[in-house]
């Protein structure tokens, strides 16, 4: 079996020959060490979604966690968004609406979401989500994860 250490070491080196993405190099130090991005004791990998909050201003995201099962990020979405290109994943993804609001369009159909609100996107179904004049910040689960 292999030791911590030779773990660690065999780590480092894929990621300084570029072997490993910097996020997929962070993932695993954050699993062998049980640390979180901040570098606190975190053994059950916990994640406090309100620290990746984005101004607001731009379109920003961040994968918190990640299993051979799931994935979960948080987004946010700068207000007077609109993508008229719509997107699908090959799993469903759930989205749960902290802050802000949005028009969700989801398979040709639309409706107003908001805080609080939980939106599940069937596998394969094509959708899209337009902010009016405010941010849109939440929570997002992919089952199972995404590529890459």
């Amino acid at each position: 079996m292999a030791t911590r250490d030779f773990e660690f070491s065999q780590l480092l080196k894929a990621y300084r020959k570029g072997i490993i993405s910097e996020a997929l190099f962070e993932q695993q130090m954050n699993e062998l060490t049980g640390t979180n991005a901040a570098g606190a004791e975190n053994p059950l990998n916990v994640a406090n979604v309100a620290a990746f909050r984005g101004d607001g201003t731009r379109a920003r995201g961040k994968r918190l966690q990640r299993t051979a099962h799931s994935e979960t990020m948080t987004f946010t979405i700068p207000p007077g968004f609109h993508n008229d290109r719509e997107n699908s994943h090959r799993g469903d993804q759930i989205i749960f609406v902290i802050e802000g609001s949005a028009t969700a369009r989801v398979a040709g159909r639309e409706q107003q979401i908001k805080a609080g609100d939980i939106l599940t996107i069937p596998a394969g179904a094509m959708h899209t989500l337009r902010t009016d004049a405010e941010p849109l910040f939440g929570l997002t689960v992919f089952s199972p994860p995404e590529e890459g």
